[in-house]
């Protein structure tokens, strides 16, 4: 038999759907029902040529199949002249089936790990030492060293100071 109008056979045989395999087609039960049915056209699409279509199921690397409502002619023969935009896009098949999505959802509430428990938070005994540092200069009159630094002590006992312009310094001793 010569070609056949891809239009021709949407008149005929009605609008399809596309479906592409992603496992294997026997484990594709509606899929595999539709070859039987002889309702299923192989498109071939080479990057070298127009794309076209077989009538039946072929297997082809990159190959699209369409799945009409009606069966198509009992010959084989070549499909021409493939119009996409005569196609009924498909409602998205799960490619998981429910039974393996149920079995996943049971391995993962047996592997969940039991929730950790907050960590315990313990008090602690710290000794710090804040010292602040002011250096100033003043003046103190004396007849030796011994007697000026006597003299110094004596004054900065009862001098007050400014801790604004002392540096502090802040050292941690212990923790216990």
């Amino acid at each position: 038999m010569g070609a056949i109008r891809f239009r021709d056979l949407v008149k005929t045989a009605g609008t399809p759907e596309p479906k592409s395999l992603w496992t294997d087609p026997k484990n594709d039960r509606d899929f595999m029902r539709a070859v039987k049915q002889k309702r299923v056209l192989t498109v071939v699409q080479e990057s070298k040529r127009k794309d076209f279509g077989e009538l039946g199921f072929h297997q082809h690397p990159g190959a699209l199949y369409f799945i009409f409502p009606k069966p198509l002619p009992a010959d084989d023969g070549k499909v021409i002249g493939i119009k996409y935009d005569l196609v009924e896009p498909g409602e998205p098949a799960d490619v998981i089936s429910r039974a393996e999505l149920k079995r996943a959802r049971k391995k993962r509430a047996k592997s969940t790990e039991p929730k950790k428990a907050a960590p315990v938070i313990k008090t602690f005994e710290v000794v710090a030492r804040r010292v602040a540092v002011l250096e100033e200069s003043f003046p103190v009159d004396a007849h030796s060293q011994v007697e000026a630094r006597q003299k110094a002590a004596e004054t900065i006992k009862t001098r007050g100071f400014d801790l604004g312009k002392a540096r502090i310094e802040n050292e941690i001793k212990s923790v216990k």
